[in-house]
């Protein structure tokens, strides 16, 4: 039964942090052209079941997020890691790869230099691509930043 306390008293806790929050990290995982949801500031006697729907409607509505630094992905599992990856130069341009595997693949492999922009489904260099990622870190990669604003409105 006191594990269970623990959990609420922990549950508010978080969800007090999460309200009190000005809109910056709402706005870093919706899609540009989104609003950021919306979050009314909860009265400090609400119970946890009330604001628990606020929590999970942020989740559920976390869009793309664009990255900012290509050396953060791997580029053959397109993931972010979220710390640097090993660069791969290849003619000129500066691929990543998380592994010795991925590092060879990118040098013998041309396929694997290239994604597929999902909105205009031409090939793209992934060294020359806008990146964006989803709530789960998969990465996409647009030829350009319109392509990744009419992805995001879709979405």
């Amino acid at each position: 039964m006191s594990f269970m306390k623990v959990m609420v008293v922990s549950g508010l806790m978080l969800v007090a942090c999460t309200s009190s929050e000005s809109s910056p990290k709402s706005e870093a995982i919706a899609p540009a052209s989104a609003p950021a949801p919306s979050t009314a500031p909860a009265p400090s006697t609400a119970p946890a079941p009330s604001t628990a729907p606020v929590i999970a409607q942020a989740v559920e509505t976390a869009a793309l997020v664009r990255v900012e630094d290509p050396s953060t992905v791997c580029m053959i599992n397109d993931q972010y890691m979220g710390v640097a990856q090993i660069p791969v130069l290849v003619q000129g341009k500066t691929y990543y790869g998380c592994c010795q595997m991925c590092e060879a693949k990118l040098k013998s492999d041309p396929e694997a230099r290239l994604g597929t922009d999902p909105v205009t489904q031409k090939p793209v260099d992934k060294a020359t691509a806008v990146l964006a990622k989803d709530a789960q870190g998969k990465v996409l990669y647009f030829e350009n930043e319109d392509s990744l604003r009419t992805y995001g409105a879709r979405m």
